[in-house]
């Protein structure tokens, strides 16, 4: 059944800009706000809640469930693009699962930058990485820019979370090729090849934590020139590649 929507005051309005606004009010929901036809189309099963504008109404008619026919002075006020695209949905966030059996992690330690969270997500499922395991003082894993970046890769990787220690007692029980990135570490070429692994990548100002800098092997990527360091999102993007063993330097 479809419903009309024309009030900007509505509770459903006011729900959905506090699930994109708000961390704490999307855990205790359990739920996200996901933009575009094509990220929506991809999730269609684990859609709960489908709004659009009238044009697209062919897109919707495909869709079981709860549909609103809405203005767009109210996909304006959900959506956090400037120009979004016709159509928003409500949808179940992800579960955080066990890295028990995981064989490629990438974990990030302190990564302030949704933005920079989301193209390393995109990158590590691109790159046949399986699970992707959050340190605390990292930002919101499921912050809105951090959804956009990473092109739905959030529905399609392992997610797990936990400490420091928790990840380093996982690594040593199951003799995990444990690396982080470092600036003074050697180049990811020399490691041999290694059946499971985890790549730990820090704060794009001060690196990884101490925790980790004791059990975790440093590694780095050559550089000419003048530059000291890159942008975390492009060296990740760089070593998940080298660790994959799809290249080598």
């Amino acid at each position: 059944m479809t419903h009309t929507l024309s009030s900007l005051q509505h509770p459903l309005v006011k729900h959905l800009v506090k699930l994109r606004l708000d961390s704490g009010y999307r855990e205790e929901h359990q739920a996200l706000i996901l933009e575009g036809a094509k990220p929506i189309q991809e999730m269609k099963g684990d859609v709960q809640k489908l709004l659009y504008t009238p044009s697209y109404a062919p897109f919707a008619s495909s869709f079981l469930g709860e549909k609103w026919e809405i203005t767009d002075a109210i996909l304006n006020k959900i959506s956090g693009v400037i120009s979004p695209e016709g159509v928003i949905a409500e949808v179940r966030m992800p579960p955080f699962v066990s890295i028990a059996q995981a064989r490629r992690v990438l974990a990030l330690d302190g990564i302030n930058d949704p933005g920079n969270m989301g193209t390393l997500l995109r990158t590590a499922l691109a790159l046949g990485w399986d699970t992707v395991y959050f340190l605390p003082d990292s930002c919101d894993p499921f912050n809105e820019k951090a959804i956009r970046a990473a092109r739905g890769a959030h529905f399609k990787l392992s997610l797990a979370k936990g400490t420091g220690d928790q990840l380093r007692e996982w690594a040593q029980h199951h003799h995990v090729q444990s690396v982080v990135a470092d600036i003074k570490g050697e180049g990811p070429g020399k490691l041999p090849i290694a059946e499971r692994r985890l790549l730990v990548l820090g704060n794009e100002a001060h690196g990884a934590s101490p925790a980790i800098r004791q059990f975790c092997q440093p590694i780095t990527i050559s550089m000419s020139g003048e530059m000291e360091s890159l942008n975390v999102a492009v060296a990740g993007g760089i070593l998940l590649y080298l660790l994959s063993n799809k290249g080598s330097l």
